[in-house]
Formats: C-alpha cells, sequence, structure tokens
C-alpha cells in the first residue's frame, strides 16, 4: 500500500459534469474533486516511468480525501461535515445529530425507509453549508459525541475559489473569437493543504514527483507517507511525513458489534446499482433511514480508448445511511477493507464507494 500527500503548486481547475462552451457560460469548480481526478494523475505519472496498461490492471485507490499539513509534519485529515450533522449558527456552536425515528401513527410520508432522520430544534433553521470536520471532529463523529465548535472548519480556510476570465481563439484567424467570453472558477489551496491518497497494485511515485492535475495540467508535488512517521506525537524523522495520531481512529467495533447498528458515511461518490441506495446484498444489516444529498453525475475521459466515459448517477460523498439488525460484525469488517462494489470495475479502481463506519449517534 502507497500513501501520499499531494499540494498543487499552482491553482486548479477542478470541474465537474455540468455543461461548458458556449459563449458567456461559466465554468464552477467542483471541491472536492472526484476520485478518478487523481487516480488517473497517479496512473498517468506512473506510465511515464515505463509502467503499461497491463501491469497496472490491478491499480486501485483506496484512500482520498482532503488534509492539512501542520507541525511536527503530521497531515491532519479533514472531511466535509456529514449529512446527518446539521450546523444553523453563524458561531458554529449549535452542531446537532440526525436521529432516525419511527413517524407517529397516523402520519404518512413518500421517504422510501421506515425511519425517518431527524434533528430536534427549538425553532426552524437554515443549515450553514462548505463546513469540513477536522480530525478530531472526526474522531467525534466515528463515535457519536457532541460536534463541537473547535472540530468545525469553514472551506474559506481551506481553499479560496479564484475567478478567471478567459476568451476563446478562432483556429482561422488565430486571433479572439468574436463573443465568446468565458468566465472559469479555479481552485487556491491554502498554505500546506492538499490531497491524501493511497493507492494498491502498483509500484511507488518516485520521490517529489510531480503530478498534472485538473484542467490545463497544473503542477501538484507529491510527498510519500511513511509507515515509520506514524507517531502523532514526535515529529516525523527528516524528510519524511506521517498522519497526525488524531487522524488514525479505529472503529468501535465493540459497541458496534453489541448494538447491532451502526452508520455508514460515504467519503468518496457511491456508484450503485440501485441509485441513492448501497447495495443491500453486500451489506450484512437492514437499511432503516438514510440522509441523502441531491444525485451527481459522473463522467470523464478515456486515455486509453481515447473516448468520453459513460455519464453515470452517483450518491454524494457525504451520505448517511443507518442501518439496524447487523449480522456478523466480522462481515463488515470484510467489507470495510475492501470497499463496497461498483458496478464499474473501472470505477471501483479509481476510488468510488468507499466509505467510514460509526455506531449511531445519542440523542441531542
Amino acid at each position: 500500500m502507497n500513501s501520499i500527500f499531494i499540494t498543487p503548486q499552482d491553482i486548479l481547475f477542478l470541474r465537474g459534469n455540468q455543461h461548458f462552451g458556449t459563449a458567456g457560460a461559466h465554468g464552477a469548480a467542483l471541491m472536492p474533486p472526484w476520485p478518478s481526478l487523481v487516480a488517473g494523475a497517479i496512473r498517468s505519472r506512473l506510465m511515464a516511468e515505463g509502467e503499461t496498461v497491463e501491469s497496472l490492471a490491478n491499480f486501485r485507490l483506496t484512500q482520498f480525501g482532503l488534509g492539512r499539513l501542520g507541525n511536527g509534519q503530521q497531515i491532519e485529515a479533514l472531511m466535509p461535515l456529514p449529512s446527518d450533522v446539521m450546523v444553523s449558527d453563524e458561531k458554529l456552536n449549535d452542531a446537532g445529530y440526525a436521529i432516525p425515528t419511527v413517524p407517529p401513527a397516523g402520519i404518512l410520508t413518500s421517504f422510501a425507509l421506515p425511519q425517518l432522520p431527524c434533528i430536534a430544534q427549538d425553532s426552524p433553521a437554515k443549515p450553514i453549508n462548505g463546513l469540513w470536520l477536522n480530525a478530531e471532529g472526526i474522531k467525534a463523529w466515528r463515535s457519536g459525541a457532541p460536534i463541537k465548535t473547535a472540530h468545525l472548519l469553514k472551506s474559506n480556510l481551506l481553499w479560496q475559489l479564484d475567478l478567471r476570465l478567459g476568451i476563446a481563439l478562432d483556429p482561422q484567424k488565430r486571433s479572439a473569437a468574436e463573443g465568446k467570453i468565458y468566465t472559469a472558477e479555479a481552485v487556491a489551496f491554502c498554505s500546506g493543504v492538499g490531497f491524501v491518497a493511497r493507492y494498491e497494485g502498483a509500484p511507488e511515485l518516485p520521490a517529489n514527483a510531480m503530478l498534472r492535475l485538473g484542467g490545463d495540467g497544473r503542477a501538484a508535488a507529491t510527498q510519500s507517507i511513511k509507515a515509520s512517521a506514524i507517531n502523532g506525537v514526535s515529529p516525523a524523522p527528516t524528510g519524511e511525513i506521517g498522519l497526525a495520531k488524531s487522524s488514525l481512529s479505529e472503529n468501535d467495533w465493540q459497541r458496534i458489534n453489541d448494538e447491532k447498528r451502526f452508520r455508514l458515511l460515504l467519503t468518496t461518490p457511491g456508484v450503485f446499482v440501485d441509485g441513492w441506495k448501497p447495495a443491500s446484498e453486500q451489506i450484512p444489516a437492514t437499511l432503516v433511514a438514510a440522509s441523502v444529498y441531491r444525485a451527481e453525475t459522473i463522467s470523464g475521459w478515456d486515455l486509453e480508448t481515447k473516448s468520453p466515459k459513460a455519464a453515470q448517477r452517483v450518491a454524494p460523498a457525504g451520505n448517511v445511511y443507518w442501518f439496524d439488525k447487523l449480522a456478523g460484525v466480522e462481515n463488515l469488517k470484510a467489507l470495510l477493507d475492501n470497499a463496497m462494489k461498483a458496478p464499474d470495475a473501472v470505477r471501483h479502481a479509481e476510488g468510488f464507494n468507499h466509505y467510514q463506519i460509526a455506531p449511531w449517534a445519542q440523542e441531542n
């Protein structure tokens, strides 16, 4: 298993799947990007070192997310706020968990599952978007403990959007094309912020390798995360970086086994046959509630076949699913190690369908 920290050396153009190209169009940035962005960049860099499509047949991205390099060369894991947590106060001091609740008798809904995720509040409120959990916040979420102000980060502390103006070129006149001005959002990362990625089935990247990321192939530097540097207490050895100890919290398997229920959080988009629902035959438990965002569409470009990839509807990262009546915690552990299988083997290799497991949160 190879772990790397990827630091952008320039702005990045991270576009999603929205139409772009007409006069006056605006290209919105997608942050965080799809894991396929980094999976493709790593494989392309390895092929520049002499690897082939055949030798990379077993490549699989096993982790992808945002991280922040702090003191002592320790990387703090970061994660978008899961959909089962709501914060409405600008001071970020009122975070509350959604709790699955059986609707009272006589109340009918169109919800597809038997329990509704409900957040108890004194008055209606609008959630604040763009929040992230730091490593201690992730640890609190995984234990179902209260999310505090110190656990939360606003996205503008991690990156800024940089609006760029462009003009299309006329290939015949070799000059600016009339009436074809467009804008595009670029992502400028704050100091020390980058991507944490882990992959298997392929050689380690050369030391301090450079990758091409996103539109225009902007440069990003890589650093290997060494196992010897994962200490979280003393500084990492010279030239090495490690994951902060708070980023390495373990699942409370004993509690999950005792309660026979758990939460499942998508950490990368999910490609499922049933649309927004994970495949029931893969998970040894019963799905009873879900808090899901609006579906997204992924696509891309296949460099090997020089053709576009098929567009697919996916369940967004951040979706939370509640499961009950767990039949064997060991089966759940094995599933977590391998990620849920995607209908498309290519998407599985690119790092889709990854998730975290946690016990149900306690009442707010």
